[in-house]
């Protein structure tokens, strides 16, 4: 590679772009706005913990009921869930709140008029406590509940 002499113009160019970097730079960490983190919150979803107790919703003039069928939610294991008050079925996924963990998607196991049970095999997480969001939704509404799942 050949040597230039570092010339008026040579120089110039290096000091113009460090300073469009530093510009740059700066203009981002003003302006910079931190993510809202975790699910929206919006006209057509909620978030409720159904780790330890069941969650109550009104949907459609219709009160919807969602709990786990046994507590406590481990790790390794299948949880089933309980929806009582939603006249058809909807569908029903998990995935990992913290923690990239896959879509666990629930299977309806049961279903009698209103009340449906949905289930799913959790598996085990190196860390002992893992949080869950559940995403219940039909084509036009969706509701999030949480739950902690737990090593034995």
């Amino acid at each position: 590679m050949a040597i230039e002499k570092l010339t008026g113009p040579r120089l110039f160019q290096l000091i113009f772009l460090l300073v469009v970097l530093i510009a740059a730079f700066t203009w981002r960490t003003i302006t910079y706005k931190e993510p809202t983190g975790g699910t929206k919150n919006n006209q057509n979803s909620t978030i409720c913990n159904i780790t330890e107790k069941s969650c109550a919703f009104n949907i459609d003039n219709n009160q919807v009921i969602i709990d786990v069928k046994e507590r406590p939610i481990l790790q390794n294991s299948e949880v089933s869930i309980l929806v009582l008050g939603l006249s058809d079925a909807w569908k029903m996924e998990a995935t990992g709140v913290k923690m990239n963990m896959g879509t666990l998607k629930f299977m309806l196991s049961n279903k009698q008029n209103d009340k449906k049970m949905y289930s799913v095999f959790v598996p085990k997480c190196k860390h002992n406590d893992m949080a869950w969001n559940v995403e219940v939704s039909n084509n036009s509404q969706k509701i999030n509940v949480i739950f902690n799942s737990t090593k034995l």
